[in-house]
């Protein structure tokens, strides 16, 4: 078996690009030399590691598995490259919403006193709970747990935040104190859209304890959640912190009782190697 750096990467740029055409592009070689290069590592796996569908092109659950190793090895690749040009590169953490709060000023902090390099945040939607962690986007992550690991992302907790729904101002519910599961029956929620079907229960009114829900929307942003249920189509579950982060004109936080949190952590790819991240692991 023989699997070069270049097909390594040409799959690694479809799962990030979610179109063979567009990972041909961003790497200057036809769609056809792409297509070769994931058909390769297909054998080489002796299964699919990428189906398409509708919304373009999505790893497997073994894609996903191989993705991260591969994510990796590139990373590696290009720090090695980086620095034999005497370039480091920057590091690039990722998170999503309001990732950390206060704290993602002294993490961030530590990654550059640790590393001694310039970090750069990237931020993500709900369609990629690992934020860029799977692809090799990021060298990091700040995310929110519960999410799907696998064996191949470590996630250490930072921090956690009391459970809120968000109501439109004039809910009657925006003038309580706390609420329960029993007074959010019957009602219908924003919900979020994601791929990652474990981080999606958690942030869905059942795991609150919540058995009538009279609907459900869509949402791909926290920005779009807000939107929706300023504009009365349905309440939705986040964080009390969130309102300190977006607070948004129409819409009011009411606290669950406090044994209801949520969690915000650091993330990283097991297999990631590189030197630079195994001091920044001990580190943090």
């Amino acid at each position: 078996m023989s699997i070069t750096l270049p097909a390594v990467r040409a799959f690694v740029e479809v799962a990030r690009a979610g179109s063979f055409r567009a990972a041909a592009t961003a790497l200057g070689v036809s769609q056809p030399t792409v297509s070769a290069a994931v058909k390769r590592l297909e054998e080489a796996a002796g299964e699919r590691l990428l189906v398409r569908d509708r919304d373009g092109v999505h790893p497997t659950g073994q894609g996903v598995r191989v993705l991260a190793h591969a994510a990796s090895l590139v990373s590696a690749a290009d720090e090695l490259e980086a620095e034999l040009a005497g370039r480091p590169r920057e590091l690039t953490v990722g998170f999503m919403g309001e990732a950390a709060g206060a704290l993602t000023a002294g993490l961030l902090d530590e990654v550059r006193r640790v590393s001694g390099r310039q970090v750069r945040l990237r931020r993500f939607d709900f369609d990629d709970p690992s934020c860029g962690l799977l692809t090799g986007v990021s060298d990091l992550a700040v995310v929110w747990p519960p999410l799907t690991t696998g064996d191949v992302l470590e996630v250490r907790p930072l921090g956690t935040d009391r459970r809120a729904v968000a109501v439109p101002v004039g809910d009657p519910l925006a003038r309580r104190e706390e609420v329960g599961p029993a007074d959010l029956a019957g009602r219908v929620w924003v919900v979020p859209r994601s791929p990652d079907e474990i981080w999606r229960a958690f942030r869905h009114p059942a795991s609150i304890g919540v058995a009538d829900v009279a609907g459900e929307v869509d949402s791909g942003a926290i920005e779009e959640t807000l939107e929706l249920v300023a504009a009365g189509r349905g309440i939705a579950l986040l964080s009390e912190s969130t309102d300190e982060h977006y607070a948004r004109a129409g819409v009011a936080f009411v606290p669950l009782p406090t044994d209801q949190r949520c969690a915000t952590a650091v993330a990283w790819r097991r297999g990631d190697t590189r030197p630079v991240l195994a001091r920044l692991v001990a580190e943090l």
